[in-house]
């Protein structure tokens, strides 16, 4: 057991040090998940929500690719729009990175609304598919400086919103010490018994 246990924190540690994948949540000044409170001017209406679904929001280092699986409306689990979106891009680069930039705004930079696998329903909606982030844009998308915004005709300046947020890794020493606590565990287990 304990070599199993051992072996896979080597290839844990492996996999972190060659990583090309980094993960994301969406986060903002409300809160995770495509919220309203995200929004920095003032919604109308009942708002909706949405987040992640599925394989959730990914990004590969190498070949520059997003890979975005979001989703909005009640037939998702979430708070249904105020009505079928009529558009949702990426926003950025705002001009400061990490939780400052939940209080900016910046310019579409990438639309996603035209592309395969948009659905703007408002009970039923979201987006699964994947984009080519331009190089110069990858420390940006890294430092939280780009954002995902929901349009609908109530809400024009957008209804929901969420930024990407860099989901951090366990750090090698967390590793090491969790793989160090798991034959403790098992000798208190054997000495409770």
């Amino acid at each position: 057991m304990k070599k199993l246990i051992f072996a896979a924190i080597l290839t844990s540690l492996a996999v972190q040090t060659q990583a090309s994948t980094v993960f994301f949540d969406l986060v903002g000044k409300g809160g995770t998940g495509l919220l309203p409170g995200n929004q920095n001017g003032t919604v109308s209406g009942t708002p909706g929500s949405g987040g992640e679904v599925g394989a959730g929001i990914s990004y590969d280092t190498v070949a520059n690719l997003l890979t975005m699986n979001v989703a909005w409306g009640s037939a998702n689990g979430f708070a249904n729009l105020t009505g079928n979106t009529t558009a949702g891009h990426l926003h950025g680069l705002t001009a400061s990175g990490g939780t400052a930039a939940y209080a900016q705004d910046a310019g579409v930079k990438y639309p996603l609304n035209t592309l395969a696998g948009w659905n703007s329903s408002a009970s039923a909606g979201g987006f699964s598919g994947t984009i080519s982030i331009l190089e110069a844009d990858e420390p940006g998308l890294l430092n939280g400086q780009l954002y995902f915004n929901v349009h609908t005709s109530l809400n024009g300046a957008g209804e929901i919103r969420g930024n990407l947020v860099v989901v951090p890794e366990p750090s090698m020493v967390s590793l090491i010490v969790i793989g160090a606590a798991l034959p403790l565990l098992r000798l208190r287990r054997k000495v409770a018994a």
